[in-house]
């Protein structure tokens, strides 16, 4: 029987081995380091063949866009058109709306006039409102004037003298029964000739 290994026999059993571990770790930093130089050395390759072949490439993709097929073209400015009719459409709306709000503030006909100011803005509108109160008050007695009229012709019908009203009365019964005969008459068969 052999003695137990103690601490110290693993010990120096490590430290003997020491070595050659580190020859084999040297081994495949060595071939690492070999892998590493290859990778390398293509990556450089490629990058070479890139910068070599990249101004031929530039070259045709130049020829190709400068060389686009009309199909392709038309299109493209066709809508450059369109957004350019579009955006000048919404300059002149613009414009038109900026105009009318001048001319809404200030009330001239000219949106560029050198004297349009605020107060002389504030001054129309009270002008044209004042023009306004008075054109309301002419129409409110023009109105006044026909309720008096037709008041008056009330007071006919059922005034004192009952003879109008009664004419009034007895024309709209007249009426009313003949449209009755009418609708009789039409019922039966008669056509009206």
């Amino acid at each position: 029987m052999s003695a137990p290994e103690t601490d110290e026999d693993k010990k120096l059993e490590a430290a003997l081995q020491l070595p050659e571990r580190i020859r084999s770790k040297q081994k495949a930093i060595e071939v690492h380091e070999t892998s590493l130089q290859e990778c390398r050395a293509r990556v450089v390759r490629l990058v070479e063949r890139i910068n070599e072949a990249q101004p031929a490439l530039e070259a045709k993709l130049v020829t190709a866009l400068s060389t686009l097929p009309p199909e392709l073209h038309a299109p493209r400015v066709a809508e450059a058109d369109v957004v350019a009719a579009t955006i000048e459409t919404a300059l002149l709306k613009l414009s038109l709306v900026r105009a009318r709000a001048h001319r809404a503030l200030y009330g001239y006909a000219l949106p560029n006039r050198p004297d349009a100011t605020i107060s002389r803005a504030v001054a129309a509108a009270y002008e044209m409102l004042k023009e306004r109160q008075r054109a309301q008050e002419a129409e409110t007695q023009k109105l006044d004037r026909q309720i008096e009229q037709y008041e008056s012709m009330l007071r006919l019908v059922d005034g004192r003298d009952g003879s109008f009203g009664q004419v009034v009365k007895d024309m709209a019964r007249v009426k009313r029964e003949t449209e009755e005969c009418r609708k009789d008459l039409r019922r039966l068969g008669w056509t009206g000739d």
